[in-house]
């Protein structure tokens, strides 16, 4: 009798994202997962994420300030011990997660690399000075499949990895921050605007407030909330703070009161100045709210103009500011745009689909 494939998943971050593909891969063969301690307790509730078949997690202390000594060897045996067919880890620009790539390299194992940021953000990003470009790069070079999200961001890492030679093909990023299933909606309130996450100078939080400043002395009903941590609300809260129509939440939100949150908006912005992917975008869609995002990067592969959002030219607070209206204005157009963002969380997000079509890559690679 043939045995099950099998697969190991080392996260040492993107607890939630790496938990809901392991569930989505555990109806076709038995998964490992590897979590850091610190990421699992910080990241969504994932007791909340159902699972159709089992699967076996790990969690380890994958830092070196966190008793790395003990966790970091443990979880490599993890992924050796398992005997996976295949490997897939995150590109994170760390160590230990270099090196377990390069370790894997010693052996014949297959390993799956999935990089987020094809090309570093402006700011705040994987690579973003020499030594995290350096970790970024030897991940790379270990690798023997990679996947982006998205088939913008397959051109994007050509450009930016120009020498590597194996494979490399879209697996889209899976929704994120559901809530639980016998969890009842929350209506969206009339007029409110979420710009949510960490608060780095790309994810363009200075174009959002112009936006808002036009939006108060076009007259039109609006109420912003900005969630968050990070530079930008420093940098910004003086201004924030003389905005009657903006509200700020600098503190740690809960699993619950996130996707809350989430549900509570009628649109979600994203006016991003540079960027791949993005984990907002995905938790709005899998709130089922609509969103108004910038057309670079990855984005324009998830957001169809129209139909689950509008797309805005980055840096552009004018057209920022008339998508934003047309939104609150017109009830018709945040319904289409609400079913489609309901359709596509349903639909290209949904991480079964995902994990089938990862499935099917991981049977011909191991191949």
């Amino acid at each position: 009798m043939a045995k099950r494939f099998r697969v190991a998943i080392y996260a040492p971050h993107f607890a939630e994202y790496s938990y809901r593909l392991a569930a989505g891969l555990a109806r076709h063969c038995d998964v490992r997962l590897v979590l850091n301690r610190k990421d699992a307790n910080q990241q969504w509730n994932l007791s909340w994420i159902p699972a159709l078949a089992p699967f076996e997690t790990r969690v380890r202390d994958l830092s070196i300030r966190r008793f790395g000594a003990i966790g970091l060897p443990s979880s490599f045996l993890d992924v050796l011990a398992f005997r996976p067919h295949i490997v897939h880890c995150h590109e994170c620009p760390e160590y230990f997660s270099a090196g377990l790539m390069e370790l894997l390299r010693l052996t014949s194992l297959p390993r799956v690399l999935t990089v987020h940021d094809a090309i570093p953000h402006s700011e705040g990003g994987s690579g973003t000075n020499s030594t995290e470009e350096t970790l970024r790069n030897r991940m790379r070079a270990a690798a023997t499949h990679i996947t982006v999200h998205g088939h913008s961001c397959i051109s994007d890492f050509r450009r930016a990895s120009p020498n590597y030679q194996g494979d490399v093909t879209s697996s889209m990023h899976g929704v994120l921050m559901v809530p639980r299933a016998d969890t009842a909606p929350v209506q969206p309130i009339e007029g409110r605007i979420l710009f949510f996450g960490r608060m780095w100078a790309y994810k363009g939080l200075d174009v959002f407030l112009d936006a808002i400043d036009v939006l108060s002395k076009r007259g039109v009903r609006h109420h912003a909330i900005v969630a968050g941590r990070g530079p930008e609300m420093v940098r910004w809260h003086s201004r924030m703070a003389g905005m009657p129509t903006i509200e700020t939440i600098d503190a740690y939100i809960s699993a619950a009161d996130t996707s809350a949150l989430f549900q509570s908006a009628e649109v979600v912005a994203l006016p991003y100045k540079d960027a791949t992917q993005s984990g907002v975008l995905a938790s709005a869609f899998g709130n089922r709210r609509p969103v108004v995002a910038s057309a670079t990067g990855g984005i324009p592969d998830v957001v169809t103009d129209g139909l689950n959002g509008l797309l805005v030219p980055p840096g552009d607070a004018t057209s920022l500011t008339n998508a934003l209206e047309r939104v609150l204005t017109s009830k018709s157009l945040a319904a289409r745009l609400t079913d489609g963002a309901r359709e596509t969380a349903l639909g290209s997000l949904n991480w079964d689909r995902i994990a089938d079509n990862l499935f099917a890559s991981y049977r011909r690679i191991a191949a």
